[in-house]
């Protein structure tokens, strides 16, 4: 089985055999700090136990609440049109930037999934939404989903996988929890495909002429100091799921899969065994026409999927 849980060029990035430059590149020019969130103008920053956190939250008197989890490294912006087409329905949507994304803190942690689940926890926590959530993880985030929901499952009506990373055929990491130095931020910094990780998001479209500009924004995060070494992080710190996708199958939570035909990152055919096998009543829905994010290429089909079929239950 082909093992491609993120993107496959930054994956490449990240491997250990980078020829490193004698000069690096640093792009890590701008700190989050108070001056930072203050000059933010959109969404809201909360304190938790880990720092600050970045959300959007809209319609939150609403009675169905859809909280939506990034992937890998790009932050939550890669949900603006599920984001917007939830909040014109008038469902309660909430977005916001994992640790060591967006605008979110970059903590001194190991950026592993319990990081990532207990951020969540108590945003949720800390906002007061008690309802049972419609919870919809993409790429990467499909582990942190799969976390929350072993560990909450009264808290979720709904778990929608998109594109979704956990599926893979289990491999212990003997390293966890392991530690990024500075050598290793150094070397990788200094990769001639550093400077490319912008254009490298580009692969995850099947066709990536509408989205002429995607890579710029990507760019613009990389400014943040902190972002090389969590996305590190996050790589050495990776732990199989199979004993979490158990309880959530015990636990008889509805569970949804979409995904993109034309995906290359998150092959189908490289994780479907693994999906039926764990979840057997989970309801699959493949979008022609799309690769890594669906909800982008195809945003129509998607939104009919996840808002008609999927949260009204037509």
């Amino acid at each position: 089985m082909r093992f491609l849980p993120i993107s496959l060029f930054v994956l490449g990035l990240l491997m250990a055999g980078c020829e490193p430059k004698k000069t690096a590149t640093d792009f890590e020019t701008i700190t989050k700090d108070s001056a930072f969130r203050s000059a933010i103008k959109t969404g809201a920053f909360i304190k938790l136990s880990q720092g600050y956190t970045y959300y959007e939250w809209n319609n939150p008197q609403a009675d169905t609440v859809l909280v939506l989890v990034h992937g890998f490294s790009v932050p939550s912006y890669i949900w603006d049109s599920t984001f917007h087409a939830a909040s014109k329905r008038g469902y309660s949507t909430l977005r916001y930037d994992n640790f060591g994304r967006g605008f979110s803190d970059n903590p001194d942690a190991v950026y592993d999934v319990a990081l990532f689940t207990d951020q969540l926890h108590e945003l949720l926590d800390s906002l007061k939404i008690t309802k049972p959530i419609t919870l919809v993880g993409l790429s990467d985030g499909g582990r942190a989903i799969s976390s929350f929901a072993a560990q909450f499952p009264t808290r979720v009506k709904n778990l929608v996988y998109v594109d979704a990373v956990s599926f893979e055929n289990p491999v212990e990491n003997l390293g966890h929890p392991a530690e990024v130095t500075e050598k290793e931020i150094e070397e990788f910094k200094s990769s001639e495909n550093y400077p490319k990780m912008g254009k490298g998001q580009l692969i995850d479209f099947y066709d990536s002429i509408p989205f002429r500009g995607w890579d710029k924004k990507y760019e613009d995060i990389m400014m943040f100091k902190g972002f090389a070494r969590a996305i590190i992080s996050t790589r050495k710190n990776r732990t199989p799921l199979v004993e979490e996708h158990r309880k959530i199958a015990e636990a008889n939570i509805p569970v949804f899969a979409i995904w993109g035909e034309h995906d290359t990152v998150v092959v189908l055919n490289d994780v479907r065994s693994n999906l039926t096998t764990r979840f057997p009543s989970a309801q699959l829905f493949v979008i022609p026409k799309a690769g890594h994010l669906p909800h982008m290429e195809q945003a129509k089909m998607f939104n009919e999927i996840l808002f008609d079929q999927i949260m009204r239950g037509k």
